[in-house]
């Protein structure tokens, strides 16, 4: 109960200030509207019902499935099963992800001109490329290799890229990496860190645990310059 009480906080204290912004708004461009007010105070109502809703559900499920398989993962021995599941867990997450929908949609006006690539087919290879930079990211963590090294390498292949892809598209595929870290992608990655860097033994949870999503963002941007490079 306890929980609930503080997942309604929190939404609230999300939706609130926005609520009052536009209600503000509402009263100094659309004074006298009161169909617009009472528009404005239903939907704040469902938008808080919803964001509830929806942070609860990503806690009970999401994050806790991620700790507890990050932290069975290195305890397995196995370094295929820990990238294979890792892969097929964030893939799955990004498919689901309703911002990378969003990114598609975007997408379809570009796939207008001379782009090859239904857009339909960008979700996939926006979560391979996810998938990809997430399993490797925690074999960063299994393997104690230093993040500043992979962060440099990694932006270093961005900068090299960047010079060869279709300028017109750099923009997008730049963009790509922080659109497609929606709200059920960050915390099943964060979930993931924090589980294999708590059974890993002369691990810290907050040095080697946080970073993941900052890796996992290039992956996107990387599979998508090597399209724009090679394909397109």
């Amino acid at each position: 109960m306890n929980e609930i009480r503080q997942g309604l906080k929190e939404a609230a204290l999300a939706i609130v200030p926005l609520a009052a912004l536009v209600l503000v708004l509402n009263l100094v461009f659309l004074p006298g509207n009161t169909e617009n007010i009472l528009r404005t105070l239903i939907g704040a109502f469902f938008c808080w019902i919803g964001l509830f809703l929806f942070l609860f559900g990503t806690n009970i499920s999401v994050i806790s499935m991620g700790e507890r398989i990050g932290a069975y993962l290195p305890k397995s021995g196995s370094v295929l099963l820990l990238i294979a599941t890792a892969f097929l867990l964030v893939f799955l997450v990004t498919t689901a992800d309703p911002s990378v929908s969003v990114m598609v949609s975007q997408f379809e006006g570009l796939a207008a001109g001379s782009i090859n690539i239904p857009p339909k087919y960008l979700a996939y290879i926006v979560a391979a490329g996810m998938g990809l930079l997430s399993a490797f990211a925690l074999m960063r963590i299994v393997l104690n290799i230093k993040i500043r090294t992979v962060l440099t390498v990694g932006y270093l292949l961005v900068l090299a890229f960047s010079i060869f892809a279709p300028k017109d598209l750099l923009p997008f595929f730049l963009d790509s990496g922080s659109i497609s870290t929606g709200p059920l992608v960050v915390p099943c990655i964060i979930a993931l860190g924090q589980g294999t860097a708590s059974v890993l033994s002369g691990r810290n949870s907050l040095d080697d645990g946080f970073g993941l999503v900052g890796l996992a963002t290039l992956g996107p941007i990387l599979i998508l310059m090597v399209l724009g490079v090679f394909v397109l």
